[in-house]
């Protein structure tokens, strides 16, 4: 493995924190955005690490001590929500059949049924037990607490089915906005009680965003749809004092970005980015008020040859170093979970041989 211990001047706590004051950093981090792939490591099914918070943190710590040279922290979650929090039910990934869990069916599929939708109880609904496991023992061990960060149009296209929800975009708008509206409260409410037991200061959030990628839905279908109610959790963070978000923008948001300007978030936010996106124009339109991440390619990561993840990552690190307001490496979107060895380490070469200020 690459020794970084021969130019590094930070640890990558120190390293972390600097980029996130705005101050200068000695090389660029490297966040590998894990979990998969930290159950992999740790040795255990992908399975039982997400019906298990306590192997997951034991997982996440695990790949820190593996890979020191990475800024890396345990972390817990996945993105396909919905239809487990409001009554239905989740597959697991046992047997590593599957990269994480997924909804089995949806809840409703009649947007009739839609006020019908019992308000699940935040305290016992879907993952949120699951998640308030992991947020005391990274809070015990010094690590902030996670608070819901999908979007309300995640959850409400697994409570409908992902291609009902879109048909439901032209054909039922008034149903979306009343499913939407339902959402937004389990996830704020879910967030008051999180905040209440950690303090917003101490909490952070990865607000993930890939059921609204101009692959599936317009500009102007976001912005009607999907940006009212980000703004109002977002802004419901920032007022409370939340200061530790990511926006992690998953496939293609260009058109979308001009609508985060009316999204509030802090300063210094960091901006991840899928490898459908141009690294300089994001970097350009988030400005160097807040931190761009991104966008190893994850099939180049997964399937191709140590000189082509070498060539992607100095790719990235030519762009994204070049962004005023900081720029954090990182895959297009989670590490795929059987990523070789062997492309880790081109990834270390090539962060060492072009990572440094």
């Amino acid at each position: 493995m690459v020794n970084f211990a021969q130019k590094d001047t930070m640890k990558s706590k120190e390293r972390l924190m600097a980029l996130l004051s705005g101050d200068p950093t000695d090389r660029v981090p490297f966040s590998p955005f894990s979990s998969g792939f930290s159950a992999r490591i740790y040795g255990i099914d992908r399975g039982e690490f997400y019906r298990n918070p306590e192997k997951a943190f034991s997982a996440g710590i695990n790949l820190m001590k593996a890979f020191p040279w990475m800024n890396s922290r345990p972390s817990y979650g996945w993105a396909d929500r919905g239809a487990w929090e409001f009554g239905g039910k989740v597959r697991w990934p046992d047997k590593n059949r599957y990269p994480a869990p997924t909804c089995l069916e949806p809840v409703v599929t009649n947007p009739e049924d839609v006020d019908s939708i019992p308000d699940p109880d935040p305290k016992t609904a879907g993952m949120n037990p699951l998640v308030e496991r992991f947020n005391t023992i990274s809070c015990n061990h010094g690590f902030p607490a996670s608070l819901p960060g999908g979007t309300p149009t995640t959850l409400s296209a697994g409570i409908v089915g992902r291609t009902n929800f879109l048909k439901w975009l032209i054909r039922y708008p008034g149903a979306v906005h009343r499913l939407q509206q339902k959402v937004t409260g389990f996830i704020i409410q879910t967030a008051k009680n999180t905040m209440k037991k950690y303090g917003a200061a101490n909490c952070s959030v990865m607000c993930g965003v890939p059921m609204e990628s101009n692959q599936l839905i317009s500009s102007r279908t976001f912005e009607m749809f999907s940006k009212p109610y980000i703004q109002k959790i977002l802004g419901y963070y920032v007022s409370e004092g939340v200061r530790n978000i990511l926006v992690h923008l998953c496939g293609d948001h260009t058109a979308n970005l001009i609508h985060w300007n009316d999204i509030p978030l802090p300063p210094r936010a960091v901006f991840s980015i899928g490898h459908e996106m141009d690294l300089k124009k994001t970097g350009q339109f988030i400005g160097k008020n807040h931190i761009l991440a991104g966008n190893i390619n994850n099939v180049i990561l997964q399937t191709g040859s140590c000189q082509d993840v070498f060539e992607e990552v100095k790719r990235c690190l030519g762009i994204g170093m070049k962004h005023p307001g900081g720029f954090i490496l990182m895959p297009a979107c989670e590490l795929p979970p059987d990523t070789p060895l062997e492309n880790i380490e081109a990834v270390a070469k090539a962060l060492y041989e072009y990572g440094y200020y």
